[in-house]
């Protein structure tokens, strides 16, 4: 019976020990090796992006073009010279682009990002064809 107390003490000092922590566990303080992670950034508010297509040659000109919409998706249309179209998006990249065929000699498109070009060709000949693209991000 001498030796009963070293265990009592020992049982004590353990039962203590694990009431710490517990008690550590279940605060609230950031620790990364028992589970606790910082909270995500915050990401601000995506900026709108106005894209701007235009083509350019003799007035009247029948022109055949295709460009990507604000879902990225290709439009289809038959128009006459000048054409313009406007995209707006809050979307965080956009693949923009005109591809352009005229019945006529001369055609230019021009990309116009928040009203500063980006990208700018022509083309003359016999049913010139013209091709603008540019990354948005």
């Amino acid at each position: 019976m001498k030796g009963v107390w070293v265990y009592g003490v020992v049982f004590l000092v353990l039962g203590l020990t694990a009431i710490f922590i517990a008690r550590l566990r279940l605060s609230e303080i950031p620790d990364l090796a028992i589970g606790h992670s910082a909270p995500p950034p915050v990401l601000g508010q995506l900026n709108e992006k106005v894209v701007d297509y235009e083509l350019d040659g003799p007035d009247g000109t029948p022109v055949l073009l295709s460009y990507l919409n604000e879902q990225g998706a290709v439009q289809d249309i038959s128009a006459n010279l000048p054409w313009r179209a406007s995209v707006r998006t809050r979307t965080l990249t956009l693949a923009t682009g005109v591809v352009a065929q005229s019945n006529g000699d001369q055609v230019s498109c021009r990309i116009v990002v928040n009203g500063q070009t980006r990208d700018s060709r022509s083309a003359s000949g016999p049913f010139a064809a013209v091709n603008c693209s540019v990354p948005v991000s």
